[in-house]
């Protein structure tokens, strides 16, 4: 059996809510984005660029093929 403990995040009674939970979901999401990327290797991310890349150039070609067949046409 596991225990589920749950805490509160204590406000100042002047605060508005809206912001402080709009901060701290934007200071949780930054957080998460640097723990990825400092865990993340610079050339890992470089390799899914370019193998990117080619996927992309790979997929327009057909696309530019068939405007100049079309230019042909017309």
């Amino acid at each position: 059996m596991s225990v589920i403990t749950v805490k509160r995040i204590l406000r100042k009674a002047g605060a508005k809510p809206t912001s402080d939970r709009r901060y701290l979901l934007l200071r949780s999401f930054r957080e998460i984005s640097r723990r990825y990327f400092v865990r993340e290797k610079s050339w890992e991310l470089v390799i899914e660029i370019l193998l990117f890349a080619v996927v992309v150039a790979i997929s327009a070609w057909p696309i530019f093929a068939a405007a100049d067949a079309l230019n042909r046409f017309l």
